[in-house]
C-alpha cells in the first residue's frame, strides 16, 4: 500500500476517532450560533501537496479578516509556495468581501484572486473573479448542513509574472460549487466533510473538484488549531491529481 494510502487511512481513523470520543451536548450549535464573529481574526497555515506523481511542493498562508460594519467582512489573503527545484515557485493574493448570515441562513460573498507561476516553466499569471452564494440549516444539535454555489470569470496569461490582476489572455468561466455536513463538538471545535470545488484561495475547475476532511479546535480564547486533508480528483473519484494536507492557527485578535 502506497504511502498515500497510508497517511488517508490514519487521518480518517483519528478523526472519527476524535468524534466517537465526544460526550454529546445537545446545545453545541446553539451556543455556536450565538458566538458574536470576531472583528478582526487571522488565519495562518501551512499546506504539503503531492500530486498523482508523487511531487511535493509546500506553500505559507496568511489570511486576515475584518469586520467593516455589522453586515460585511473583509479578508485578503496571500500564499507564498515552494518546490524542491525552485524555491521562489509561485505566490497568490485575494481579497475578498462576505456578508453576514441573513436570518441566520444565506450570505454572499465576491472574490479576487491573482495567481502568479514562476516555475517551472511555462510562466503564467492567472486572475479569478468569483461571486457565490451559501446556505446552512441545522439538521440536529450536533449536525450543520450547508451548500454553496457560484460562478467563475478566469483570465490567464501566459509568459507574464506581473502580479497585477488581468483581464488579457485566455478566458475560462464555470460554475463553482460546495457541499460540507458540520459536526459540532463538546469541547468547542468542530468536524466537517465537504465535497465542492471551491475554498479559501482559489477556485477549481467543476471537472477537478475535490473531498476535504477539516477540523477546527479552540486551544485558548484566543487562538483555535485550524487543519484538513483534501483530495482532489480528475473527471474520475479514482484519478488523483492532488492530495492536500494543511495545519495552522487562527487567531481571534480582536472579539466581537
Amino acid at each position: 500500500m502506497s504511502l498515500n494510502k497510508y497517511l488517508i487511512i490514519s487521518i480518517i481513523l483519528l478523526i472519527w476517532g476524535e468524534v466517537f470520543a465526544q460526550n454529546l451536548n445537545d446545545t453545541a450549535i446553539v451556543k455556536k450560533e450565538q458566538q458574536k464573529p470576531d472583528k478582526v481574526s487571522l488565519l495562518t497555515y501551512i499546506r504539503v501537496i503531492s500530486d498523482n506523481k508523487g511531487n511535493v511542493r509546500a506553500d505559507q498562508n496568511i489570511a486576515p479578516t475584518f469586520r467593516l460594519v455589522n453586515w460585511l467582512n473583509l479578508q485578503v489573503g496571500l500564499r507564498y509556495g515552494e518546490k524542491p527545484q525552485n524555491f521562489n515557485s509561485y505566490y497568490h493574493y485575494k481579497v475578498e468581501l462576505k456578508s453576514k448570515w441573513f436570518w441566520k441562513t444565506v450570505r454572499v460573498l465576491a472574490r479576487m484572486s491573482d495567481n502568479v507561476i514562476t516555475a517551472p516553466p511555462p510562466t503564467y499569471r492567472k486572475t479569478n473573479k468569483l461571486i457565490i452564494a451559501e446556505a446552512k440549516y441545522p439538521i440536529s444539535s450536533h449536525f450543520l448542513v450547508s451548500v454553496g454555489g457560484g460562478y467563475v470569470f478566469s483570465s490567464q496569461q501566459n509568459n507574464v509574472t506581473d502580479a497585477l490582476p488581468t483581464n488579457l489572455g485566455t478566458q475560462l468561466n464555470y460554475p463553482i460549487f460546495k457541499l460540507s455536513v458540520r459536526y459540532t463538538l463538546k469541547n468547542k471545535g468542530f468536524l466537517e466533510a465537504t465535497y465542492g470545488s471551491y475554498d479559501v484561495f482559489n477556485p477549481y475547475y467543476y471537472k477537478t473538484p475535490f473531498m476535504q476532511v477539516s477540523t477546527e479546535q479552540e486551544l485558548s480564547p484566543l487562538c483555535t488549531f485550524y487543519s484538513y486533508f483534501r483530495y482532489q480528483y480528475n473527471n474520475n473519484v479514482f484519478t488523483p491529481v492532488n492530495y492536500f494536507f494543511c495545519a495552522g492557527i487562527r487567531f481571534h485578535l480582536v472579539k466581537g
